[in-house]
């Protein structure tokens, strides 16, 4: 029997965690391939950044994938989502944990490449955003699975 809820935090943190990247990773996916240069490049990436990926096939190759993986993984979170409409999101923790795992460790990464001097602020900003994302899906996955679990369901 399936289970009937209303907005509840987990639904807000799957969310939350997903749309950014469903809207922003297949704009990023076709710029990169066209290489075409973002008009607001200059305040996400430092200019030798910016540079190095216009002239660098193997950088726009790894561009493309990490804009792709990023899509993917937030469709993977949105249709866990659409599944634990009908079922207790413990049924898909194992789902979310993996995804949230990824975001985690982008997140870091973003945050390790801001310290480089690699990226600027809304790239840092960006990977804290992952990272607390990912600490809310697993907090929201271990706490509904601990439910899912006590109930006998």
């Amino acid at each position: 029997k399936g289970v009937a809820r209303c907005c509840t935090m987990a639904d807000f943190v799957l969310l939350l965690a997903s749309l950014p990247w469903l809207v922003l990773a297949p704009f990023n996916v076709v710029k990169v391939l066209l290489n075409k240069r973002s008009p607001i490049a200059h305040k996400i990436v430092h200019p030798v950044s910016e540079k190095c990926q216009s002239e660098c096939g193997i950088a726009r190759m790894w561009a493309t994938c990490f804009w792709s993986a990023q899509f993917f993984l937030a469709a993977i979170l949105l249709a866990a989502w659409a599944r634990s409409r009908t079922r207790p999101i413990g049924a898909v923790a194992d789902i979310v944990l993996i995804v949230a795992a990824a975001k985690f460790a982008i997140g870091s990464l973003l945050l390790f490449n801001y310290t480089r001097d690699i990226v600027r602020e809304p790239v840092a900003i960006g990977g804290a955003f992952e990272i607390v994302c990912a600490l809310l899906l697993i907090r929201s996955a271990l706490a509904n699975t601990s439910q899912h679990v006590k109930k006998g369901q």
